[in-house]
């Protein structure tokens, strides 16, 4: 069940003169790839899709309207317009800011992605401790709704669009713990920190139950799937009063003097669900086969993949989960040159790693750098190391080699070592590729002082950043107001 919407934009192959540059055999590789991505999700639409449908757990879509289609580019999900009278009535209320553009219904407001700078027009952003506010004073909603939305998606079988409904209000609150959880690392805030990761585990645990666990096929190792305890367990996770204290002590943290505006963060490209649970489905059986016994460190890579690592570690059945332990990672290279955040954002120091199966998560793979800096931050003698990303950079190479042939690289030569550490475990590559440098020419300059809001959206749709490119065509009237 992959979007076809995601297959249109990312197989899309670069023009031919676009691609001149590139030598031959690496521009085979890397048509290669995107061919080998496509197939993998038409795959996984035409199995999910059967296997969704046998178990029984959720109704159909209505006729007409592949399941498939209800997944929106960049994560989450949408509904068509004429649908959207069947969304439940707690649905309608908890999601008041959802948007409609060209006859779909996105679930994911503005206020969803509204805590990132990277949301507005320059000189319009507040600051970090006025975006995280709008967090804070929100959170109550997660308690007061949990139950509400629970009930419907626990039937069985539950209506399709109150089980989408389900499912992106957990993404919710996971995306303001990771808010959260980005803001306590930024801030040294050890115990914040603490409260965070296992609110995130939980809630982790609940979307996995809810999107994957549900209707996996009977004879394989059962997770666990409680849905008659959804609603209660995420009423008590996000009303805690010690969660609430933290998110407090961020928000007044926040505001004060010195604190920058990348210590609150909104935009992570791991945040597609879909992508995290086929990297898992292609990855997992290969590990638990290779490594047993063995017990696994699953690495979340900050910001982008922050939540990948619970979210798997809920798809696992107990035996395995027992000997799964999870932790957070900010190793990344190339964040602070897409002006995501600034090179003195924090870093990871070193990650306890002794005999221990390593699986890094990452949101995306283009050099390979980030990788090797978790290497080195590795202490111990691990049993083995593996990359996993949701999805991989052919955009960049494409268009931009110079970016790897700056650093003393052959472009041939790097795609081959980068296929060989992609397909380590599994095989294969990831089902699909990232939004990174899916244009040729650089976008124009952010002139100082430029407040036109046109010139802004131009920016912005010519840049190589193509999530904040999709993110400001689908809230367009949103940016332009905030």
């Amino acid at each position: 069940m992959t979007t076809p919407a995601v297959v249109d934009v990312a197989s899309t192959p670069a023009p031919e003169d676009l691609v001149a540059s590139v030598e031959p055999a690496a521009r085979r590789r890397l048509f290669s790839w995107s061919r080998e991505m496509a197939a993998q999700r038409r795959v996984l639409d035409q199995r999910w899709t059967a296997a969704l449908g046998a178990s029984g757990a959720v109704g159909p879509p209505p006729a007409g309207v592949p399941a498939a289609l209800h997944l929106a580019d960049g994560g989450g999900f949408r509904l068509p317009e004429s649908a959207a009278d069947r969304l439940p009535p707690a649905a309608c209320s908890f999601f008041a800011d959802r948007v409609t553009r060209e006859g779909w219904v996105y679930l994911r407001g503005f206020s969803y992605y509204a805590a990132d700078e990277q949301m507005y027009l320059p000189r319009r952003a507040p600051s970090a401790g006025h975006r995280f506010d709008a967090i804070r004073e929100r959170w109550p909603r997660y308690a007061k709704f949990a139950e509400q939305l629970a009930e419907p998606a626990a039937r069985h079988p539950a209506d399709w669009y109150a089980w989408l409904a389900w499912l992106a209000f957990l993404e919710a609150a996971v995306q303001d713990v990771c808010t959260a959880r980005w803001s306590a690392a930024v801030l040294a805030r050890r115990e914040a920190a603490e409260v965070l990761d296992e609110a995130l585990r939980s809630l982790g645990a609940l979307l996995a139950e809810a999107a994957w666990n549900r209707w996996q096929p009977t004879g394989l190792p059962s997770a666990v799937c409680d849905p008659a305890s959804w609603g209660a367990r995420a009423a008590k996770v996000t009303g805690g009063p010690r969660l609430l204290e933290v998110l407090d002590g961020l928000a007044g943290a926040l505001c004060e003097p010195g604190v920058g505006a990348d210590a609150v963060r909104a935009i992570r490209e791991g945040d597609v669900l879909w992508q995290v649970a086929a990297a898992f489905a292609s990855r997992w059986p290969a590990l638990a086969d290779a490594h047993p016994d063995r017990p696994v460190l699953l690495v979340s890579e900050a910001f982008g993949a922050m939540a990948a690592g619970p979210v798997w570690a809920g798809m696992l059945p107990p035996g395995q989960r027992s000997r799964t332990r999870l932790a957070l990672a900010r190793c990344s290279v190339h964040e602070a040159e897409m002006s995501r955040v600034s090179g003195t954002a924090w870093r990871t120091g070193s990650v306890d790693a002794d005999n221990q199966v390593v699986v890094h998560l990452d949101d995306s793979v283009f050099t390979g750098r980030t990788h090797a800096r978790l290497r080195q931050a590795l202490t111990g003698d691990p049993a083995a190391v593996y990359l996993v990303p949701l999805t991989l950079d052919v955009g960049t190479p494409f268009n931009h080699p110079e970016e790897i042939t700056a650093v003393g690289h052959d472009v041939g030569a790097h795609l081959a070592a980068l296929d060989s550490v992609v397909r380590a475990v599994g095989g294969v590559l990831p089902p699909a590729p990232s939004l990174w440098a899916r244009r040729k020419s650089p976008a124009p300059s952010k002139a100082a002082g430029d407040r036109d809001a046109e010139r802004a959206f131009k920016r912005v749709a010519g840049g190589s950043d193509r999530l904040l490119a999709l993110l400001w065509d689908r809230y367009a009237t949103e940016v332009r107001r905030a």
